[in-house]
C-alpha cells in the first residue's frame, strides 16, 4: 500500500477518534499523587500559604473566611474554613440547620474533597488535591438562622 499525505490524514482521523473514545471511556476524575491525603499528616501543610481567600457572608451576616491553601513542596491545594464563632447545633432535624462545610475542587477534572465543622468547632480543612500545572478553588457553605451563605475563592 502506498502512503501519501491523504492516507496519513485519514490515519490521523481514525487514531484521533480512537484516542477520544478511550478518554471518554475512562471518564471521571484523574487520581494524582496526594489526592485525598491529609495536609498535616503528609507534611504538606508545613510551609503552605493561603493563595486565595474570601469572606463567607450573605446580605445579613458575615460568618467566616474560606481559604485556598497551597503547598509548593507537594504541589497540592486544600480548603480551610474558619468561622467567626463556634458552630452551634447543626446537622440533624432537631437543629434545623446543616453544619458548615468547606470544599476544594480541581478545575480540570472536578475532583472534590470536603470537610465539615461539627458542633463546638470553629474550623476544618479538606483533604488535598494535586495541583501542579492545574488550578483549583475553595468553597465554603454555612447554614444558620441568619440565612445561607455559599462563597468561592478565585482559582489558583
Amino acid at each position: 500500500m502506498r502512503f501519501n499525505l491523504r492516507n496519513f490524514a485519514r490515519a490521523g482521523v481514525v487514531t484521533g477518534a480512537l484516542g477520544l473514545a478511550m478518554i471518554a471511556a475512562t471518564g471521571g476524575a484523574q487520581a494524582y499523587t496526594y489526592d485525598g491525603s491529609d495536609p498535616s499528616a503528609t507534611g504538606c501543610a508545613s510551609g503552605a500559604t493561603t493563595v486565595e481567600s474570601a469572606v463567607v457572608k450573605n446580605s445579613h451576616s458575615t460568618f467566616g473566611t474560606i481559604e485556598l491553601r497551597y503547598s509548593t513542596a507537594c504541589h497540592t491545594a486544600w480548603a480551610r474554613l474558619t468561622l467567626d464563632y463556634t458552630q452551634s447545633a447543626c446537622g440533624n432535624a432537631a437543629a434545623g440547620y446543616d453544619c458548615a462545610h468547606a470544599f476544594v475542587t480541581r478545575n480540570n477534572d472536578g475532583r472534590t474533597y470536603s470537610c465539615t465543622i461539627g458542633q463546638g468547632q470553629k474550623q476544618c480543612y479538606t483533604p488535598m488535591v494535586y495541583d501542579k500545572g492545574l488550578t483549583s478553588f475553595a468553597e465554603g457553605t454555612v447554614d444558620t438562622a441568619a440565612g445561607m451563605a455559599d462563597t468561592r475563592t478565585a482559582a489558583y
